[in-house]
C-alpha cells in the first residue's frame, strides 16, 4: 500500500468537452488561522480518497476572512467532488484541469 495520494484533477469550471461524470458531494473547508492554501492540499487529498472522487470541479481556493476579520484571514477551499464516468474521461488536461 502505497502512503502517496493519488493525482486529484482540479476544474475551476466545468469540464470541456463533453466529458460524462457523477456528483458525488460538494466540499468545503478551510483552516481555521492563516496560512497558504497549499497547507489545505493534504486534507483536500483525504477528503477526495474518502469519497472515491477522481476530481474536484468548480474548485476555488482563496483567502477568506474569518471570524474578526481584522485580525487574521484564512485558506479555504470549496467545489464539487465528481466521479469520471468512463475511463477515457480520466484525462485531466482534456477536461480543462490540473494536476495535484
Amino acid at each position: 500500500m502505497s502512503n502517496q495520494p493519488q493525482r486529484l484533477c482540479l476544474v475551476t469550471g466545468t469540464p470541456s468537452g463533453n466529458l460524462q461524470y457523477k456528483v458525488i458531494k460538494k466540499i468545503k473547508f478551510g483552516k481555521g488561522t492563516y496560512g497558504s492554501v497549499t497547507d489545505l492540499y493534504p486534507r483536500l487529498h483525504q477528503t477526495a480518497e474518502k469519497y472515491h472522487a477522481d476530481a474536484v470541479i468548480h474548485y476555488r481556493a482563496s483567502q477568506r476572512f474569518g471570524f474578526w476579520p481584522w485580525r487574521f484571514v484564512r485558506p479555504v477551499i470549496s467545489g464539487t467532488a465528481i466521479q469520471w464516468q468512463s475511463p477515457s474521461a480520466n484525462n485531466c488536461r482534456l477536461a480543462g484541469g490540473q494536476e495535484l
